[in-house]
């Protein structure tokens, strides 16, 4: 279907706040790899690749019904008075779970992801004389589709409901800004705790978050870990440049290609985003392979080698796990609470909702508080 052919992984409704004198026609870009600024770029032709989501447009016709109810909402947000419904919340927070997996850099590190692995259970099945088959070896179709896949098994598990929604709003003179991979997900308290940095939406003290216009985001947290400050009817002002940067700092630590903005400041963009290179992660997913060597009675010692290596043993071991930049700020109207805590049973550490909601035995997780 032509209609469909030209796919957006981050909607055309999300530009429009942050087009050129918002007539959601063209908006200001920043492209991270060229250095390069282009005055107005035509948001039709942002962030979109051909059938990205399938030929059959089903998917871009549903995700469109989404993309519509947000924009009503942020729309809405225009009036200072207007307070968020309950269903308001509830589409703001899946529509922020579903950016952060939808998107064209999200499909290609899936695919990055499996495609390691896929190679190595390749490399050890053929070192012990075994066939591999091709229907094993993964595709970005296959990976978009298990995303998707992803997300409606957390909506339907109400994942983020024992989360907080806030909408920020910016009182400063400096705007938000926007990119091509703009749904934020981290988590400040298990950053901190240096020890711990793996974590996923069922994690204690996550954080979400995403820019709607130049000067409103919607901040969803953990309020069992955060206390943010003066939220009153569901909003907070910023009153310090320096907590709009915070939040534009996840952004440039993001971005694969694009920034987009609003004002006029190109050059201090560009800056900005420069020197929080070094915050960036030099890859997102590390997939560590090892193989036994010796040990105990009651444990086995295994030694990390090469994939090629570990490919001819017996007995194996295989981690994967994501890296999450750590930014150089964070905005100081997300404060701990002083009793701040979450539930583990090793290296995870969650929320208390979801010990009791998805754990048969809630009995072997301890409190972890604050450190």
């Amino acid at each position: 279907m032509a209609d469909y052919r030209n796919q957006h992984f981050v909607p055309k409704v999300h530009f429009r706040p942050f087009s050129i004198d918002g007539a959601g026609h063209a908006v200001k870009m920043y492209l991270t790899e060229d250095d390069r600024f282009i005055p107005a770029a035509s948001i039709k032709g942002q962030c979109a690749k051909p059938y990205l989501y399938g030929k059959d447009g089903r998917l871009e016709r549903l995700l469109g019904q989404f993309e519509g109810r947000y924009a009503h909402i942020v729309s809405r947000l225009a009036d200072d008075q207007y307070k968020l419904s309950a269903d308001d919340e509830w589409l703001l927070r899946y529509f922020v779970l579903l950016q952060s997996h939808r998107t064209a850099e999200q499909i290609e590190r899936g695919f990055a992801r499996i495609s390691e692995m896929a190679d190595f259970f390749q490399k050890a099945e053929e070192a012990h004389g075994n066939h591999w088959n091709p229907v094993n070896t993964p595709t970005r179709e296959l990976v978009m589709q298990e995303l998707m896949i992803s997300v409606s098994e957390q909506m339907q598990e109400h994942v983020l409901d024992d989360l907080k929604l806030v909408i920020v709003r910016n009182k400063t003179r400096r705007e938000f800004v926007t990119s091509d991979d703009p749904a934020v997900t981290t988590n400040r308290w298990l950053l901190q705790r240096k020890s711990i940095n793996i974590f996923g939406t069922n994690a204690a003290g996550l954080l979400m978050f995403l820019p709607l216009t130049p000067h409103l985001l919607v901040l969803i947290y953990d309020p069992a870990v955060y206390n943010v400050n003066a939220a009153s009817r569901g909003k907070v002002d910023l009153t310090k440049e320096a907590d709009v940067m915070a939040f534009n700092e996840h952004q440039y630590m993001r971005a694969v290609a694009s920034v987009y903005f609003r004002g006029e400041e190109h050059a201090r963009i560009a800056s900005e985003f420069k020197a929080v290179l070094p915050f960036r992660p030099a890859a997102w997913d590390r997939f560590t392979v090892a193989k036994k060597d010796g040990g105990t009675d009651t444990h086995t010692r295994y030694t990390v080698d090469s994939p090629e290596e570990v490919a001819k043993e017996n007995a194996i071991m295989f981690h994967l796990a994501r890296e999450w930049p750590s930014p150089p700020h964070w905005p100081s109207i997300l404060k701990y609470r002083s009793n701040a805590q979450g539930f583990t049973r090793g290296r995870t550490i969650i929320r208390r909702a979801h010990v009791e909601k998805f754990s048969d035995t809630p009995s072997v997780y301890s409190r972890v508080r604050r450190v």
